[in-house]
């Protein structure tokens, strides 16, 4: 039987409740199929960074690679903790390590599902780049705490990413 080794990142608010459940599925399904699953969680947050002045430890990234597959939950808690730091301290490190650079995302209404879509059906696929443009991480601030303070944010495209 094959067996699969999964790092479980819950992160924040929601993020618990989403990898619970998700958790529950991925074992129902390896239960009814020939194969099985161990978890290990780490407790990488906003909590965290709030704790240890890190959104994970140094060697986070390459811990990870000891794993088949990395699950997330939702990260972020910006009365707390300002989005850029959830974002390149957990977010973009793991999404440019193992080149994740696709933000797929599937919309689909389904029967028996009532929302504010009317339509009798709907298929949408968006895909979204993941690791360049703003997310590229290039720019920054002059003149910091002065009146002349300003920001600058460049946003890169490569071919590959392109």
């Amino acid at each position: 039987m094959k067996s699969y080794s999964i790092a479980l990142i819950p992160g924040d608010g929601i993020g618990r409740d989403v990898i619970a459940a998700a958790w529950s599925v991925l074992e129902t399904a390896a239960k009814q199929s020939d194969f099985s699953l161990t978890g290990t969680e780490f407790p990488w947050s906003c909590k965290f960074y709030k704790e240890t002045g890190r959104m994970m430890p140094e060697d986070g990234v390459e811990t990870l690679r000891g794993f088949d597959a990395i699950l997330l939950g939702a990260v972020g808690w910006p009365a707390e903790v300002p989005d850029s730091v959830s974002l390149h301290g957990l977010l973009l490190p793991i999404r440019k390590a193992f080149v994740q650079y696709a933000n797929i995302r599937p919309h689909r209404l389904l029967p028996g599902v009532t929302g504010p879509l009317r339509a009798e059906r709907l298929d949408i696929l968006c895909i979204r780049e993941n690791t360049e443009g703003e997310y590229s991480g290039a720019g920054g601030r002059v003149h910091q705490g002065t009146q002349d303070e300003v920001a600058v944010e460049t946003s890169i495209f490569t071919r590959a990413g392109v």
